[in-house]
């Protein structure tokens, strides 16, 4: 075990700061065990009452794959070929009972940062809304990357979730007393106003929460790239700043300068049954004289950003407006944030096209996409392990667990790793050369 931990610890070391090419005597390394056989057999020899709720765990290097060991990629690649959906956690089997939650807690949020942080993380306080429809084991095993105890965490479950999917999430969910379902649940159609609803529900429900400094809005197919501790050193450079994409020359003017429509579809291909089509009416300007921006849905806003969105009148005037437009969620963040006569807090004005930002690294196919593609979006996979260990993003969209578990399984065990050295934040300077933090 001794010898596995050495390894773990030093790879982690080595590919973020390449200037150590041997151990520091001044650095202390706690033991890391995450998804060992060791701790698998200690669980089984132990009959834990959750022990079926150990994700099932694949016989491959991570340390390798995130080398691009040729040897390795070729060793899960034929694991990967043989994937059978038997390997995943069916959803029924998330029925904890109020009962069990300190059980449960302890066999499966059982890393010392689960209880407790360092001070400095601990007075950074984030929040997280969480947006799923399937799958409650993606969901629980990402809960089990970010759950800190300082954290506010709101789940959206979509309304046309299964009851298994509900259920489940649900008897996860109330085992923690920072962790809350959204008050309101929508049916969420892609690309329609019910997907900014989503996430402006849980922002609702979030903001009653008085401590935390930064809002993340995540999908339940998404990972981190960074650790708690890598992310509250990167949100305080940050300063107040929200971190939001703007493009403009890109920014498909067709889907907000008409009115679109949802239309119900009997035995459709979509899962709602419905879909939105564009009309040949012409909208109104958009309010308060602003430019409509095109952005990502997902970023890291402040707390008064938060704040301005449910209080302020121009945004809920925007926010009115954006209802019949296509995928809202893609302008409505971004427009507040980059037209600066509205004095959006944390709000600046760009100094590129696109606007740099780090909240999300997406690859939209255009290349170098290994995994699969879904609606132009690369789904990532085991081959490209390499290039998500160097990106400088927060969070990486997306992944399909029944797609690619090794990819998954690697990626869930370096950041929890991760969590457990807390090193020196690698590349300070590039964040702290953000446009938006430096002089006009």
């Amino acid at each position: 075990m001794e010898a596995q931990t050495i390894s773990v610890e030093y790879f982690i070391l080595k590919l973020q700061y390449p200037e150590y090419d041997t151990h520091s005597p001044d650095i202390k390394f706690p033991s890391l065990d995450i998804l060992s056989k060791e701790k698998d057999n200690k669980i089984l020899s132990n009959k834990s009452i959750f022990g079926y709720l150990q994700p099932f765990s694949y016989s491959v290097s991570c340390e390798n794959l995130f080398e691009s060991d040729s040897d390795e990629l070729k060793h899960a690649l034929a694991l990967l070929s043989d994937l059978r959906n038997s390997s995943l956690i069916s959803d029924q089997y998330y029925n904890i009972t109020k009962e069990q939650c300190n059980i449960y807690r302890s066999q499966r949020f059982n890393e010392k940062f689960h209880h407790e942080d360092t001070t400095k993380n601990r007075q950074f306080s984030l929040a997280f809304s969480i947006l799923m429809y399937e799958n409650v084991e993606q969901f629980e095993r990402l809960l089990r990357i970010i759950y800190r105890p300082q954290n506010f965490y709101c789940i959206h479950v979509d309304r046309d979730a299964s009851p298994a999917i509900l259920q489940g999430v649900k008897s996860i969910v109330q085992c923690f007393d920072n962790v809350i379902l959204a008050s309101k649940q929508e049916k969420v159609l892609y690309a329609t106003f019910s997907r900014l609803q989503a996430d402006l529900n849980c922002m609702h429900d979030l903001i009653q929460y008085p401590s935390w400094k930064y809002l993340l809005n995540v999908a339940n197919t998404e990972l981190p790239l960074k650790s708690n501790s890598e992310l509250v050193k990167i949100l305080s450079i940050y300063h107040g700043y929200n971190d939001i994409e703007g493009r403009w020359k890109s920014k498909n003017p067709h889907r907000t300068e008409y009115v679109w429509q949802v239309i119900d579809t009997v035995g459709g291909s979509d899962q709602h049954g419905s879909h939105l089509r564009k009309t040949n009416e012409k909208k109104k300007p958009p309010p308060g004289n602003m430019e409509i921006i095109k952005g990502s849905a997902y970023g890291a806003f402040s707390r008064a950003f938060i704040e301005f969105v449910h209080t302020s009148p121009i945004a809920k005037e925007l926010l009115d407006w954006s209802r019949d437009t296509y995928s809202p969620d893609e302008h409505y963040w971004a427009t507040l944030n980059y037209n600066t006569h509205l004095h959006t807090p944390g709000g600046y004005k760009a100094k590129s096209d696109p606007a740099n930002w780090t909240a999300r690294f997406v690859n939209w196919g255009e290349s170098n996409c290994y995994g699969r593609i879904i609606r132009g979006i690369c789904v990532f996979g085991t081959v490209d392990l390499p290039t998500l260990f160097n990106r400088r993003e927060l969070f990486a969209n997306k992944f399909h667990l029944n797609a690619d578990p090794i990819a998954y399984q690697c990626l869930e065990e370096l950041i929890i790793n991760k969590s457990k050295l807390d090193l020196p934040l690698n590349d300070a300077t590039f964040y702290r050369r953000m446009p938006f933090l430096l002089p006009s």
